[in-house]
């Protein structure tokens, strides 16, 4: 007699969402879950749910789930997603600190020195950048954040510059001088000389001399045409270069050089 042989294939498992077992092809748990008992020749797999604190995040045939990793505040780590059943717990490095993949931790960031800047913008959970300041532009602290500043505008603020700025230091204003006369009566400017004495002003521009006659100044001086005519009428006269600088009566001054 001829005997005959089947044979049953079995299609494989290519899902992944199944696996093979004793010749079967089973279905894997789902994410959330995990496999308590797998499957036999009369029933499926047996699937339980994550418990506290656990994930599963795949379709699975594990026996348990997966521990939620602790984001601990003493190894500088902050919570950014509390994660569920199905998706991971998600940490980040605090503030001022970047994760090092070295060390599988985190690590306090760099900090620039005085003229030097933090790059903008400050990346999260990456290491400072530090840049030199450039001309114009200054840092006065040690920091990992902060950026360089620019110079105070003296001039801006209506003000003079007193100390000019570097790398490390802002520039140094202050308040225009207005200049005032002095006790003995001589106002100092830009190219002109006041002198006030005995009722007179005398005004030295260069080689010019402008001299306002008082009537106090003139009492007993003769001079052409009405008294009225020479109140408070500039008199100019040259400066000599053999003269030295004024300073005295002007009467006097006036018969010396008449």
């Amino acid at each position: 007699s001829l005997l005959q042989l089947s044979l049953q294939i079995t299609p494989p498992c290519e899902s992944e969402q199944h696996y093979e077992y004793s010749g079967r092809c089973c279905t894997k748990c789902e994410p959330g879950k995990y496999m308590s008992a797998r499957c036999t020749g009369t029933s499926d797999s047996v699937c339980q749910p994550c418990g506290p604190n656990e994930y599963m995040d795949v379709w699975n045939e594990e026996d348990k789930c997966l521990l939620h990793k602790i984001c601990d505040q003493g190894k500088a780590l902050r919570e950014v997603n509390p994660g569920n059943s199905t998706f991971q717990r998600q940490c980040a490095c605090t503030m001022g600190y970047h994760w090092n993949d070295d060390c599988d931790c985190c690590q306090r960031n760099t900090i620039c020195a005085p003229g030097f800047g933090a790059e903008h913008p400050v990346q999260q959970d990456k290491d400072t950048m530090c840049t030199p300041c450039p001309r114009g532009y200054f840092s006065k602290v040690a920091s990992s954040t902060d950026k360089c500043k620019s110079w105070t505008n003296c001039t801006a603020l209506g003000m003079v510059e007193t100390v000019p700025g570097t790398d490390k230091s802002d520039a140094v204003c202050a308040e225009r001088k207005v200049p005032e006369p002095s006790e003995d009566g001589n106002v100092t400017g830009n190219s002109n000389s006041t002198f006030i004495s005995s009722g007179q002003v005398m005004n030295f521009k260069g080689d010019i001399i402008v001299v306002y006659l008082s009537q106090n100044s003139q009492e007993g001086a003769t001079a052409p045409g009405p008294s009225e005519e020479n109140v408070g009428s500039p008199v100019q006269e040259e400066n000599p270069s053999r003269c030295e600088t004024f300073a005295g009566n002007t009467q006097h001054y006036k018969e010396q050089w008449a």
